[in-house]
């Protein structure tokens, strides 16, 4: 797999996740009780959206490895012969837009 391709996949991860914070936010209550599905352990809102923040976190940081910290991507996406997809991101958004 090519390198755009891995960073492609780690930042489409990282909205879907965003998007699931939203929401996380606007469908559960502060005061709700919910269960880790890993773990079994209940936890607030709080703690689940923690818990999310922290998927994030690892996806920075496997952004950075796969990138060398930014360093090995210099005019990866400066394509001048690349042809956006406006298809493509009509759906993104509207994926993102009902999640």
């Amino acid at each position: 797999m090519n390198l755009a391709k891995q960073i492609n996949e780690r930042l489409d991860e990282m909205l879907t996740i965003r998007a699931e914070i939203k929401r996380m936010r606007a469908d559960i209550s502060d005061d709700q009780v919910l269960n880790n599905v890993t773990t079994g352990e209940k936890t607030d809102k709080e703690g689940a959206l923690k818990v999310v923040g922290a998927m994030i976190d690892q996806i920075k940081s496997d952004l950075n490895t796969i990138t060398n910290d930014g360093k090995n991507v210099v005019d990866i996406f400066t394509n001048q012969y690349y042809v956006n997809d406006s298809l493509q991101d009509k759906e993104l958004l509207r994926r993102e837009n009902n999640l």
